[in-house]
C-alpha cells in the first residue's frame, strides 16, 4: 500500500467515530492532569464560586447572590457537594462539550474538516487552564455555543431560552442579547425576541419575593464607578492574545475571518449567518471587554480568563483557517500527502500550545500559598469559639469550613471593623482588603490591633502595586506599645537566618570574578550583569545540616544599580531531592518610583513548599537576565531562616 493509498484508507474512517475518538482522549488527558494537579486556576475568585456552590443548601441564600451568579450556583451545587475536583470535572465536561457544539455548528456551516473546532477549542491555552479553575467562563462558553447551535437548526425558543440563562451564569450576557436580538430580527422571529430575558426576569421576581428588591442581580455591578481594579491599554487583550488564544490558533483564526469575509462579499446569503451568530458574539464580546479595561467600568480587572467564554467562536472560526493552511500546501504541491501532512502538522501544533505556555498539572498559586499557611495557622493553633472576621474565604477552602458559620464573619467594608470585639480575629489580605477599602497601614498603628503572625506568598508577588501578604490580627485592649511590636513582626526582624552565600565583591568574590569592578558610581567593588541573556551569581548549597524551619523560607538581599531603567531581572530558585525537582523564577521588582541613576536596597523572600528536607537536598539560586538589561550588583547574600 503506497502512502496516498492508506492516506485515503484514514478518510474513510467515520467523522462520527473518530469524533468519539477525540472526545475520549480529551477528556483522559484532562482527567490525568486533574488527578496529579493540587491547585486551581483563577485563585480565589475559583474558591469563592465553589464555596457559594458547596454550602448552598447550608446557606440558601447563597442561590440568589448576584456575585456569585444564580444560574451558575445552581447547576454548580451538586458537583461542589463532592469536593473542588468533581466541580472542576464539571467544567471539564462543560469544555469538551463546548468543543462538541463548536464542531457542529463548523458542521452546520458546511465548513470542511469541522472536528478540527473540537481540538482547537479545548486545546486553546486559556479556555484549557479554566478547566481546572471555579469561575464562571466555561459554562458561559458552552451556554453560548450550545444557543448559537440552537439557531443555525432553527429552533428559535430553545436558543432563545438558552439565551436567557447567560446573565445569570455571568452578567457578560447582557453584552451578547443584543446580537442575538439582531438575528431575531434578520430572520423575521421578533416574537422570540422576550424570551431570551425570561430567566432574568424569573429571578428578579424571586428575589423580590425573598426581600432583595427588583433589580438586586444588578446589586454588585458599579457599570460607571471609579477604576476599582484600574485600566490599562484599549489594545490590552489583542497585544495579550499570543499569550492565552495561541500563535498558531491566531493565525488560522485571522485566516479563516478574512475568508470569511471574502465570502461574505461573494455569497451574502450563505455568510450572513456564519457572521452574525458566530463573528458578531466573538467580536463584541471582546469589544466590550476591551472598552471595560480601557475605562476601569464594569469592575473590570483585564484578566485574560475573560476570553476564555468566547474561545468556542474562535475555534469555528479558525477551523476554517486551518483547513485552507492546509488546501495551500495543495495548490503549491499538488499532493494530498502534503495537504494531510499541513493538516497534521497544524494539528499538532495546537495541541502542544497549553503545555507550552502553561504549567500542568496545575499547582496552587504563590499568593494561594500565602492563604493555605494562614489556614494552617488557624488549624494548628484551634480558635475555639473566638469569631474570626476575614476578607479572602480561601482559607476555609483549605480548612474545609463553612466560610458563613456562626463564627466568621466576611467583612465587605472598612465600615465594618467597628463590629469586631476584643479576643476577635482579623484575617486580612492585600487584594480583597484594598477593594473594601481597608486599610492596612492604618490598622497596624493602631493600638487595638495586635499583628499575630504575616504569611508571605511562595515568591514575591503584588497586589494593586503593593507586595501580597496575608495578615492575622487580634483585637485587644488600646496600648500604646502594640505599634512597634507589629512593625517588628512585619518587617520579620525577629527571624533569625543562616548565611548561605555572602559577597561583598571586595573580601568575599564569586569564582567568575571578571565581571566585578569599581568605578565612580560606586567606589567599592560590585559585580557587573552585562547587557545580554544569562545566568549569574548562581549558588548551590545543601541545607539539612542547618537544622532549618519548614517550610524552607529563604531571604535574598543585595543593593543594586539599573543601567537599564525600564527592564528588570528574574530570580530562580531550585531544588533537587531524589526524584523530586521543583523549580521556580520570578520578575523582580524595582522599588516604586526608584531612580535609575541611585543604588537601590532590594530585599525579598520566597517559601519552599512541597520540598522535603532530605541528606541529598540540593538548593540553587541565582539571577537570571532573560531581557538583556544591565545592572550592577554589590553586597548580595543568601539566607536560609532556622528560626
Amino acid at each position: 500500500m503506497n502512502f496516498n493509498s492508506f492516506i485515503k484508507s484514514l478518510s474513510d474512517i467515520s467523522e462520527k467515530r473518530l469524533m468519539y475518538v477525540l472526545v475520549a482522549v480529551i477528556l483522559a488527558i484532562d482527567v490525568v492532569i486533574l488527578v496529579l494537579g493540587d491547585g486551581y486556576s483563577g485563585g480565589s475568585y475559583s474558591i469563592m464560586h465553589y464555596q457559594y456552590a458547596r454550602w448552598a443548601l447550608a446557606n440558601p441564600e447563597n442561590l440568589l447572590n448576584s456575585w456569585a451568579n444564580p444560574i451558575f450556583t445552581l447547576f454548580a451545587a451538586p458537583f461542589a457537594l463532592l469536593g473542588f475536583k468533581s466541580m472542576q470535572l464539571m467544567n471539564i465536561m462543560l469544555g469538551i462539550l463546548s468543543g462538541y457544539f463548536a464542531y457542529r455548528v463548523a458542521k452546520e456551516l458546511k465548513m470542511k474538516s469541522p472536528l478540527l473546532a473540537l481540538v482547537i477549542s479545548s486545546f486553546t491555552p486559556v479556555f484549557m487552564i479554566t478547566f481546572f479553575g471555579g469561575t464562571t467562563e466555561i459554562m458561559f462558553a458552552f451556554v453560548a455555543i450550545l444557543a448559537t447551535y440552537l439557531l443555525i437548526k432553527n429552533r428559535f425558543i430553545a436558543g432563545a431560552l438558552v439565551i436567557s440563562l447567560l446573565p445569570l451564569i455571568s452578567l457578560d450576557g447582557l453584552i451578547l442579547i443584543p446580537v442575538y436580538t439582531i438575528y431575531f430580527i434578520r430572520w423575521r422571529k421578533p416574537k422570540y425576541i422576550p424570551l431570551m430575558f425570561s430567566t432574568l426576569v424569573l429571578y428578579s421576581l424571586v428575589g423580590l419575593l425573598f426581600g432583595k428588591g427588583l433589580f438586586w442581580l444588578f446589586n454588585d455591578v458599579k457599570l460607571w464607578s471609579d477604576a476599582i481594579f484600574g485600566r490599562g491599554e484599549f489594545a490590552q487583550f489583542i497585544l495579550r492574545s499570543p499569550g492565552f488564544f495561541g500563535i498558531p490558533n491566531e493565525i488560522f483564526f485571522v485566516t479563516g475571518l478574512v475568508a470569511g469575509f471574502w465570502l461574505f462579499i461573494r455569497e451574502r446569503n450563505e455568510y450572513s449567518q456564519e457572521f452574525v451568530l458566530v463573528v458578531l458574539p466573538f467580536v463584541t464580546y471582546f469589544i466590550a471587554h476591551s472598552f471595560a479595561w480601557w475605562q476601569g467600568i464594569g469592575n473590570s480587572q483585564g484578566l485574560s480568563r475573560y476570553m476564555a467564554a468566547i474561545v468556542p467562536f474562535m475555534a469555528v472560526m479558525a477551523t476554517r483557517g486551518l483547513y485552507l493552511f492546509a488546501k495551500m500546501f495543495f495548490i503549491i504541491f499538488r499532493s494530498e500527502a502534503v495537504r494531510i501532512g499541513a493538516l497534521v502538522l497544524g494539528f499538532a501544533s495546537v495541541i502542544h500550545l497549553p503545555f507550552a505556555v502553561q504549567n500542568y498539572p496545575v499547582s496552587i498559586s504563590s499568593t494561594d500559598w500565602a492563604l493555605y499557611d494562614a489556614a494552617e495557622y488557624i488549624k494548628t493553633n484551634d480558635l475555639g469559639d473566638r469569631k474570626i472576621y476575614y476578607t479572602d474565604p480561601t482559607p476555609f477552602y483549605f480548612l474545609n469550613r463553612n466560610p458563613k458559620c456562626s463564627t466568621c464573619i466576611e467583612v465587605n467594608s472598612a465600615s465594618q471593623l467597628s463590629s469586631i470585639q476584643k479576643g476577635d480575629w482579623f484575617l486580612f489580605d492585600v487584594t480583597l482588603g484594598a477593594i473594601r477599602g481597608i486599610d492596612f497601614d492604618t490598622l497596624l498603628s493602631s493600638s487595638n490591633y495586635r499583628l499575630i503572625r504575616v504569611f508571605n506568598p511562595e515568591i514575591p508577588a503584588k497586589a494593586f502595586g503593593k507586595p501580597y501578604f496575608v495578615a492575622l490580627l487580634e483585637r485587644t485592649d488600646a496600648d500604646p506599645l502594640i505599634h512597634k511590636e507589629n512593625l517588628r513582626i512585619l518587617t520579620g526582624s525577629g527571624k533569625v537566618y543562616a548565611n548561605l552565600t555572602k559577597y561583598d565583591f571586595d573580601s568575599y568574590t564569586p569564582n567568575d570574578t571578571i565581571p566585578v569592578s569599581t568605578s565612580r558610581i560606586n567606589r567599592t567593588a560590585y559585580f557587573r550583569i552585562p547587557k545580554k541573556k544569562g545566568y549569574y551569581l548562581e549558588s548551590t548549597f545543601r541545607v539539612d545540616t542547618l537544622n532549618p524551619c519548614q517550610p524552607l523560607e529563604i531571604k535574598v538581599s543585595y543593593r543594586q544599580f539599573r543601567k537599564t531603567s525600564d527592564i528588570n531581572l528574574k530570580y530562580f530558585v531550585e531544588a533537587k531531592s531524589g526524584c523530586t525537582s521543583y523549580k521556580k523564577s520570578f520578575e523582580i521588582s524595582t522599588p516604586v518610583q526608584a531612580n535609575p541613576d541611585e543604588w537601590h536596597d532590594i530585599v525579598f523572600t520566597f517559601i519552599l513548599h512541597n520540598v522535603e528536607l532530605t541528606p541529598d537536598l540540593v538548593i540553587k539560586t541565582g539571577f537570571r537576565n532573560k531581557y538583556k538589561g544591565e545592572f550592577l550588583i554589590d553586597d548580595y547574600r543568601v539566607d536560609l531562616r532556622i528560626q
